[in-house]
């Protein structure tokens, strides 16, 4: 499957200073097509970092870019110009562009994270100036497609996170823990390409469906299924949960009323815009 790759899979980099990481997913390129994990339209990349016991982060400022963490396992300290504050597994950190951010292993054992980058094109903005840390756990539980049981990372702050004043468009993205029963399965839907929406598996396994393609989605593995057609569902086909973090990204025009409806394009100024 095209948009289907294990983080095993991808070549292992430095990011942060001494954060080793392996990027699996990247925004596609109209310049240098068919490159492997080149599959996104919004997002800038996707991947799998950690931190090994004892050592720290370089301290880092994103210029033009904002990065969603979420912290797998392991536990360490988050430092900002706000001072310290712990963070855990289940915790979602989002640092906007200018923020100062350091982290810390504090544990004695890595501190695993997935890594979400999207770039704030010139001429957009975001509303959130500081680090803002939420733990899904104790989040409201909802229901998705049929059998999803999920939880929002970051509920009760905004999602509308950068935006175009005088295009009058916005992304969005939604950040989610999905948790799905032994022998059950979700509806089949579609996606179109105007989408990115991918799901990491954590822990469990189930067969995904893609479009006509499926795979045995085990953890570490992570799916890009938009677009799909006819649709994708994912079947948990055991008898233990699986559990999957799960984001998505789409630009959406904001109408007089204030309602939104989904435009076919990245926001003007991104490199896939550029087409």
């Amino acid at each position: 499957m095209k948009c289907a790759r294990h983080w095993l899979d991808c070549p292992s980099s430095l990011t942060h200073g001494n954060m080793i990481q392996r990027v699996i997913f990247t925004r596609e390129d109209p310049e240098n097509p068919g490159v492997e994990g080149a599959v996104m339209r919004n997002i800038e990349s996707f991947a799998r970092a950690y931190l090994e016991p004892g050592v720290s982060s370089v301290p880092h400022v994103n210029r033009g870019i904002q990065e969603t963490f979420f912290v797998v396992d392991g536990e360490g300290i988050l430092l900002t110009d706000d001072g310290e504050q712990p963070i855990r597994q289940g915790n979602g950190i989002y640092v906007p562009p200018d923020v100062s951010h350091t982290f810390i292993n504090s544990g004695n054992k890595p501190l695993e994270f997935v890594i979400v980058v999207e770039v704030v094109p010139n001429g957009t903005e975001v509303e959130a100036k500081t680090a803002l840390i939420s733990n899904y756990c104790g989040n409201p539980m909802g229901i998705g497609h049929w059998k999803f049981l999920d939880r929002a990372v970051f509920a009760g702050t905004p999602n509308e996170l950068i935006h175009d004043r005088k295009n009058r468009m916005v992304q969005r993205h939604a950040v989610l823990v999905v948790v799905m029963d032994p022998m059950q399965t979700s509806d089949s839907h579609p996606h179109t390409t105007d989408k990115d929406e991918i799901w990491y598996m954590l822990k469990g396994e189930g067969v995904h469906v893609v479009g006509e393609e499926m795979v045995i989605h085990k953890p570490g593995m992570a799916i890009q299924v938009a677009p799909c057609s006819p649709g994708h569902t994912l079947i948990n086909h055991t008898d233990e949960p699986l559990m999957a973090f799960y984001i998505a990204a789409a630009v959406y025009r904001v109408e007089d009323d204030g309602s939104y409806t989904r435009v076919l394009e990245p926001l003007p100024g991104s490199r896939a815009a550029k087409k």
